[in-house]
C-alpha cells in the first residue's frame, strides 16, 4: 500500500511538473504585452479576420495615398512580445511608411484586441485569414510577407502555403525551428519533453521560390545568427545579411536594415 502511495505522489508530481513546464513554455514563447491596443494612428486603419473558432484578429492598414497602381503591400507580423500598440509607440510605423509601400501589421490571437489564445495552429490560421484578405484588397499588387521573430515563424509557413501567389519574402531575425531555439538555451531533453509546436522554417523555406531578403544582427543571443543564415541558404532565391555589432532587439534600429529592405522593394516595384 505504501509503495501504492508513493507511486501515486511521483505520478500526481510528474504531472504537475509537465503541466507547470507547458505552463512556463507558453509564457515564453507568447508573452503578450499587458497594454491595451486603442484604435490606429492617424493614416491607418482597423481590419478585422475571422478564424475558424469564431474569435476575430485585428490589423492596423496603412494605405500609401502617393503609391502608385502596383505599389508593393507587405503583410507584417511582430515579434512574441509586441502588440499594435506597442509598435505604434517604437516608431516602426513610420519606418514603414518611409518605404514608399501599402503595410498590414497583423496581431495575434489573445493578443491586444484580438481574441481567442495564442497557439501555432491559430497564429497561422490568422496569418491565412490575413493574407487572403490582402490579396483580395490588393489584386494587382506585388505582395511581400514579412516577419521578426515569432513573426518570422510564422511568415515562414504563411509564404511556403503561398509561394505561387508571392513577390518576395522578407524575415528578419529568423529561427530555423522553435525546436532549435529553445535548444540553444536549454537542454534538449527538456525541449523534446516540452514543446509541442515547431515552426519549422528550414521546412518551409524549401517550399518558398520567390525573391527573399533575409536580415540577422550578428549578435544575436536570442536567436542566433547561425539559425538565419541556415535557412537563407535553404531558400532558392535569397539574399543574406548579416548587421555588424547588433543584437536581437535593437536590430530595427539600424538604418542598414531599413536601406536594404528598400532597395529588395525598390527592385519588386520595378518589376511591374
Amino acid at each position: 500500500m505504501k509503495r501504492f502511495s508513493n507511486l501515486l505522489f511521483y505520478l500526481i508530481l510528474a504531472v504537475v511538473f509537465i503541466f507547470m513546464l507547458n505552463w512556463l513554455i507558453r509564457q515564453m514563447i507568447y508573452p503578450a504585452p499587458r497594454m491595451g491596443v486603442g484604435n490606429p494612428p492617424l493614416g491607418m486603419e482597423e481590419i478585422a479576420v475571422s478564424l475558424s473558432d469564431k474569435s476575430v484578429c485585428y490589423g492596423w492598414l496603412y494605405q500609401n495615398p502617393a503609391a502608385d497602381d502596383v505599389a508593393p503591400v507587405i503583410l507584417f507580423f511582430h515579434g512574441n512580445g509586441e502588440n499594435l500598440q506597442t509598435m505604434a509607440y517604437s516608431g516602426i510605423y513610420q519606418d514603414f511608411q518611409n518605404l514608399g509601400v501599402h503595410f498590414l501589421a497583423m496581431d495575434y490571437p489573445g493578443y491586444g484586441k484580438s481574441t481567442g489564445s495564442a497557439s501555432e495552429k491559430m497564429l497561422l490560421e490568422a496569418a491565412d485569414s490575413a493574407f487572403v484578405w490582402i490579396a483580395d484588397r490588393f489584386f494587382d499588387h506585388p505582395k511581400i510577407i514579412c516577419g521578426w521573430s515569432l513573426g518570422a515563424g510564422v511568415a515562414f509557413q504563411t509564404a511556403a502555403k503561398y509561394s505561387h501567389l508571392l513577390d518576395g519574402f522578407i524575415a528578419l531575425s529568423p529561427w530555423s525551428s522553435l525546436t532549435d531555439v529553445a535548444a540553444a538555451h536549454y537542454p534538449r531533453w527538456l525541449v523534446n519533453l516540452a514543446l509541442r509546436e515547431s515552426y519549422n522554417s528550414l521546412e518551409a523555406a524549401a517550399k518558398i521560390q520567390c525573391p527573399a531578403l533575409i536580415i540577422h544582427g550578428e549578435n544575436d543571443r536570442i536567436i542566433p545568427a547561425s539559425q538565419g543564415e541556415s535557412v537563407a541558404k535553404t531558400l532558392s532565391n535569397a539574399e543574406w545579411i548579416s548587421v555588424t555589432q547588433t543584437g536581437h532587439n535593437d536590430l530595427f534600429s539600424r538604418q542598414i536594415v531599413w536601406n536594404e529592405m528598400r532597395e529588395f522593394l525598390n527592385q519588386i516595384h520595378l518589376k511591374k
